[in-house]
């Protein structure tokens, strides 16, 4: 099982130290970009197109779009945010497509593009103009920064100039209507012809009632027609009790010995007429005469120069009707004009009633002194009478009236509030027609909001963009290399590289760490086998590999050393005294030096006492022996395990063995084979048996053999040995038992000493 450290999720490897050694380990690719860069760089700077620029600034005070659907009385000031979207959209007429081809149609495309080859077009003219072209503005600020660039002098000044006087005309074709002045002159005609046609049908409506005057508005109209009611009302209550009074008086004058003062005796077929009266007297205009009852006395004819009692009654009566109608007629002078039917009636009845009068007169002189007593008297029928009549036409006029007004109200009220309609439209469209009639004047060099702080300044040389693509060029190399350096060793490379990645990221206990002989001239570990092809390798490669790895001069004896001392320790603290103790080494792949170290530690254990030491090679049979053990005698493992056969030793202390016969070709270990050897093996007479086994994969021996090791020695290639495969494998033999130490070989560093402190001893 694995050890209870390990984590399930390892801490990155991105960090400063794996970065520098990415770098350095790639140091000559980022040298050679970055020298590509540099001349890059330098060619740019020194054989570029000149570009020269021109420069100009403008003002936008304020922008007030004029449009016939907007309100006329808008605020033109803008608030802070308004204010910069303003600034933007005026940057946006200025980059606008549509400028730059007005501006490249003006020119003509030959004066913007001098050196074009063939005949240039407005397009291509207008496409140099827009890519040329910068606009800037600084924010909070009111103040727009516009630059030609073009690489020959004299287009710079010219195109910036034309575009300025292009953007004056192209800003008020953008806030402004087109036509605006043809459509709002003919939307104010169409609305003041509306409204002539509706104070035409008010001023019927008002002949049709008879007003002197309209009322103010609607509500005006709502509470003549309430108060009308109101009066209305009033005059049936006065009518009532009018003819409740004149009941009274005639049933007073039809009862036995009573005779008012000044009064005749009526009927009660009188009374019932006089009951009618004042409705005959509505209509007809005139009092209705009083005949005396039969039964009743009657006065004798009076002489020419005294009037009788009948006659001086009927001129009481018309006295009072005549007093009543001239104070109606007082009122409705006051609301309705001469023409009104209810002034003309009233007219009439006083006009008729003046000339009954005057024909009493004539005929009684004395009637008029005898009205003038009566008034001095009491209350009589006949002005009584004569006031019932008064009020009952009062009514019946507010009646009439009452409805005339209640019918026309409705009509009155729609009308008004189309008037009032009519009124705001035309008093807008009379607005916006004075508005669109100035912009149809304005003359776009002299807009009051916008002017040119800056003209458009003489070419300068520009600079700028060169240094920048130069140098931009520059670093790119340098950029470059380092990118792929970290694309590489970060992302894309998944191999393990240096010890800290095994304990660091994959939590895996590092024994020891041989470094690569390449990287710092110390010798390293040699793959298992000669080259593919059978030839031998260079002379120096050769020299090497002829050197047994139990000679003291060779390169593994110093690690083989540290590692057989931390065995020991390792068996003593684990109270490991049997013989033989069982030792594996194995790796992930053929080239990791794995019989190398297997080699070189059973050398070393050799030295150790006066115990032999076998070394059992599991990979290859007795006729393909690694090099380092030609010359030296090999027997197989079979025979080498027979304690009373004579064995030769390869060294002192130190055989050598191989799983095959002498006479067999190539062959490997089973597991029932190794299985069946146990007991040999525990009853050889060596103190160490060191199995150089095959690399671990799914189909070797060696995870099974793992088992029956007492120690178990895996090999890991540096920068050869993926991190998941090693981890894997590594877990894979704790599973078998937990006795397995890790060896990196090859490890390589990058860093020079004074940076790297981790670097390898």
């Amino acid at each position: 099982m694995p050890p209870n450290n390990i984590q399930e999720h390892p801490p990155s490897s991105l960090n400063v130290h794996n970065v520098l050694a990415a770098l350095f380990k790639h140091k000559k690719k980022i040298l050679l970009l970055t020298a590509i860069g540099l001349v890059a760089g330098a060619a740019y700077y020194f054989f570029s197109t000149p570009i020269y620029q021109s420069n100009a600034a403008l003002l936008v005070r304020y922008v007030l779009d004029r449009s016939i659907v907007d309100p006329v009385d808008a605020n033109p000031g803008k608030s802070k945010n308004e204010a910069g979207a303003v600034i933007d959209a005026e940057v946006q007429i200025l980059r606008s497509w549509d400028l730059a081809v007005q501006v490249a149609e003006a020119l003509g495309p030959k004066r913007v593009l001098p050196d074009s080859a063939g005949e240039p077009t407005v397009n291509n003219a207008a496409g140099a103009i827009f890519s040329g072209l910068t606009v800037t503005t600084t924010k909070g600020s009111n103040i727009i920064s516009v630059a030609y660039q073009n690489s020959h002098p004299q287009v710079t000044t010219l195109v910036l100039n034309e575009l300025i006087t292009r953007y004056f005309t192209k800003h008020l074709e953008v806030h402004r209507s087109a036509g605006a002045f043809d459509f709002v002159s003919e939307q104010s005609d169409q609305v003041r012809a509306r409204l002539n046609q509706t104070e035409d049908a008010l001023k019927a409506l008002k002949n049709k009632a008879g007003l002197v005057a309209l009322p103010a508005s609607v509500a005006a109209l709502g509470l003549e027609v309430s108060h009308l009611n109101e009066e209305s009302n009033t005059a049936e209550s006065e009518l009532a009790e009018q003819r409740a009074r004149v009941n009274d008086l005639i049933h007073a004058s039809a009862a036995p010995g009573a005779s008012p003062a000044g009064t005749t005796p009526v009927s009660s077929a009188q009374a019932s007429e006089a009951g009618q009266f004042p409705a005959g007297t509505a209509q007809g205009g005139s009092s209705p005469a009083v005949e005396p009852s039969a039964g009743s006395s009657v006065e004798p004819e009076a002489s020419p120069s005294k009037a009788p009692a009948v006659e001086t009654e009927k001129y009481q009566a018309l006295i009072a009707r005549l007093a009543e109608l001239r104070k109606l007629g007082l009122e409705l002078n006051s609301k309705y004009t001469a023409a009104n039917p209810l002034v003309s009636a009233n007219q009439e009845q006083i006009d008729s009633l003046e000339r009954d009068r005057k024909s009493a007169e004539r005929k009684y002189p004395t009637l008029a002194a005898t009205a003038v007593e009566s008034k001095k008297g009491g209350v009589d029928l006949p002005t009584e009478k004569a006031r019932l009549a008064g009020l009952e036409a009062k009514a019946a006029s507010l009646r009439t009236r009452l409805i005339q007004l209640t019918e026309i109200a409705p009509q009155i009220t729609d009308l008004k509030r189309n008037q009032e309609l009519e009124e705001a439209n035309y008093k807008y469209f009379k607005e916006a027609l004075e508005k669109a009639r100035v912009d149809e004047a304005l003359d776009p060099s002299k807009m009051p909001n916008i002017s040119a702080v800056q003209k458009p300044s003489p070419p300068a040389r520009i600079t700028t963009t060169r240094d920048k693509v130069a140098l931009g060029l520059a670093v790119s190399g340098l950029a470059l290399g380092m990118a792929l350096a970290l694309l590489k060793e970060m992302l894309l490379n998944h191999a393990v590289k240096r010890p800290s990645e095994l304990e660091a990221q994959l939590r895996v206990p590092l024994m020891l760490s041989i470094p690569f002989g390449g990287a710092n001239g110390t010798a390293r570990l040699l793959p298992n086998s000669p080259n593919g092809n059978g030839s031998s390798p260079p002379k120096k490669r050769r020299d090497r590999r002829n050197l047994v790895p139990w000679d003291s001069g060779h390169f593994i004896r110093p690690y083989a050393d540290a590692i057989r001392d931390r065995l020991g320790l390792y068996f003593e603290l684990h109270d490991l005294t049997r013989k033989p103790k069982l030792l594996g080494v194995t790796a992930f792949s053929d080239g990791a030096g794995a019989s190398t170290l297997a080699a070189g530690l059973a050398a070393s254990l050799s030295e150790v006492g006066d115990g032999k030491v076998l070394l059992v090679d599991v990979k290859l049979g007795s006729r393909d022996v690694h090099p380092f053990f030609r010359g030296a005698p090999v027997t197989s493992l079979p025979a080498a395990l027979e304690p009373e056969k004579e064995k030769e030793p390869a060294a002192e202390n130190l055989y050598l063995a191989t799983v095959g016969a002498n006479a067999g070709g190539l062959a490997q270990l089973g597991l029932k084979r190794f299985f069946d050897m146990i007991p040999n093996i525990n009853a050889s007479d060596y103190d160490y048996i060191v199995f150089d086994m095959p690399p671990l994969t799914q189909i070797s021996p060696t995870r099974g053999m793992a088992g029956f090791m007492d120690k178990m020695l895996l090999v890991v290639q540096a920068e050869a040995d993926n991190r998941e495969v090693v981890k894997r494998g590594y877990e894979s033999l704790l599973a078998e038992r937990n006795n397995v130490a890790v060896v990196l070989n090859k490890a390589c560093t990058y860093l020079p000493k004074w940076i790297d402190s981790n670097r390898i001893v």
